[in-house]
Order: C-alpha cells, then structure tokens, then sequence
C-alpha cells in the first residue's frame, strides 16, 4: 500500500513550503528579528521569523521554531523557543528536555486542526521557557532537544547561530542600539 509511505512525503512539503531553513549567520538571524512595541500595554516583543528546523534528509521530527522574549516595563520578563510541530496525528506534547538533561518549563499554545487537498494535518504550538544564561549555553554549539508527548517524543536541533544571533539582538535592545 503506498499511501502510508506518501503521507510523510506531504506533510513534508507542506511544513517546508511557507518556512525557510534556519540562516547559518548569526548576523542575519539579528537582523531578521523583529522588535515590536505596544506602548498600551507598555509591553516590547522581539522575535525571530519561523524556521525549519530539520536534521537532514533523514529527519524524522521536523520542526518550525522561533525564539522570542517579552519585555514588560522595560524588563525582561521571560525568553522562550516557541515551536510548531505538524504531522498526521496528534503528539499531545507535555514536557521538553535539553541535551544536558535541563527541563524546560512547557507551555502549550494551541493545537489546530487543518485540512488542504483531502488530507488532515494537526498542528501542534508549544513554547518552551529559556533562561537567559542556558540561551548562551545553546549560542555556542547546535543544541539538541527532545520533546515528548503522550502519543509521540521526537528530537529536533536549535542550531547556535539562531541562540547567538538572537542573543546579540536582545543585548542591542537592552543597550538601546538597535535602529
């Protein structure tokens, strides 16, 4: 039967067709990240676009991620790896570790049903809480993370360049250089 061979094959195309591959330039990823202020809620957001995450033609746990931090009053009030995982079924992801054994505090975002061309996909957000001095840890080499789920565990890479490049725009914000 092919169908079960072509469905990862699908999803695939529609994970990577709306999402570019992580830059290997910390630079650039620096100069991707957007800052965006509310100043009703007195509240900055600075975020990275949505790359894919992938290991390799191999990959069988690709991942969208972004890292963001919020900024309230002026002050950090917390930085998180926020990622989109889509397959054909459900992972009901609840926890997350780092290579080193580090657990992340999760936080579930949203889980969101589609559907394009007769097929069913489920789109799973979660974030998962940095702190700002394991974010440097990561800025130095690629890090691995593993994420589980009640259905479904998979591990996926957050390369140093987006962990450095996202660092060095947080400290141009923090210094008030960033145009």
């Amino acid at each position: 039967m092919v169908y079960p061979k072509i469905i990862p094959l699908v999803v695939m195309a529609f994970l990577t067709a709306c999402t570019s591959n992580i830059p290997t330039n910390s630079a650039s990823i620096e100069k991707q990240a957007e800052i965006r202020h509310d100043q009703f809620k007195n509240q900055t957001w600075i975020e990275t676009p949505l790359y894919l995450s992938r290991q390799g033609i191999t990959d069988t746990f690709p991942v969208k991620i972004s890292l963001r931090a919020l900024y309230k009053n002026g002050k950090v009030k917390f930085i998180q790896l926020y990622v989109t995982k889509m397959d054909v079924t459900w992972g009901f992801y609840h926890s997350a570790n780092g290579e080193d054994g580090y657990s992340f505090k999760f936080v579930k975002v949203d889980g969101i049903v589609d559907s394009s061309g007769g097929m069913v996909t489920t789109n799973e957000h979660f974030a998962l809480t940095v702190p700002r001095d394991y974010l440097g840890k990561m800025a130095h080499k690629d890090w691995q993370i593993k994420v589980y789920g009640k259905r479904n565990e998979g591990v996926f890479i957050v390369p140093s360049s987006l962990s450095k490049g996202f660092l060095e725009k947080l400290n141009c914000y923090e210094k008030n250089q960033c145009r």
